[in-house]
């Protein structure tokens, strides 16, 4: 599996090969794996349709920035023309609903839908999405809005506790 995920990442790709691609590719681009505001904003000033925030689950990069701290400035910086998701820390239906309060055009789920796959196939993974779902209907019924619209980043606080410490 090593072997696999060393070939899969290729560290010599750079902005310049996105503008190759960018080219020839009529079609929408969405890069992953976005991990700060500057990457952020270069990628959008090259013309990519999306960025996923991730620190790839945090299992490889457990001290990279978190996403969700990330989300509120990459949509401010990067404007409406450029979707952002994010693919990290969403562990509830409460996370779903923070991630697009904070201006999230969606959420990828990660790992919930494998334990699912794992506890019981077919319906292990359709078991997940009802319970997240629930927890989005609940936490927005809690939170007073009627629909993804509403949501704000007046409905969201971002603990900071994971934070690096200013340096002095």
């Amino acid at each position: 599996m090593g072997e696999l995920l060393n070939a899969a990442m290729d560290p010599s790709i750079n902005y310049e090969d996105l503008k190759e691609i960018r080219s020839i590719w009529p079609g929408k681009i969405v890069i992953k794996g976005v991990q700060n505001v500057e990457d952020s904003k270069k990628l959008a000033d090259l013309g990519v349709d999306g960025i996923l925030l991730s620190n790839h689950g945090g299992r490889q990069l457990d001290r990279a920035p978190v996403p969700f701290h990330l989300l509120p400035e990459v949509v401010r910086e990067v404007g409406m023309d450029t979707e952002v998701m994010v693919d990290t820390g969403i562990m509830n239906g409460a996370d779903v609903v923070a991630c697009l309060a904070l201006g999230a055009k969606f959420t990828l789920i990660g790992r919930a839908y494998l334990y699912g796959l794992m506890a019981g196939g077919r319906r292990g993974v359709d078991r997940t999405i009802e319970i997240l779902s629930e927890e989005v209907r609940r936490t927005m019924k809690l939170l007073q809005v009627q629909n993804v619209a509403e949501l704000e980043p007046k409905h969201v606080t971002q603990l900071r506790r994971l934070q690096p410490i200013p340096k002095a």
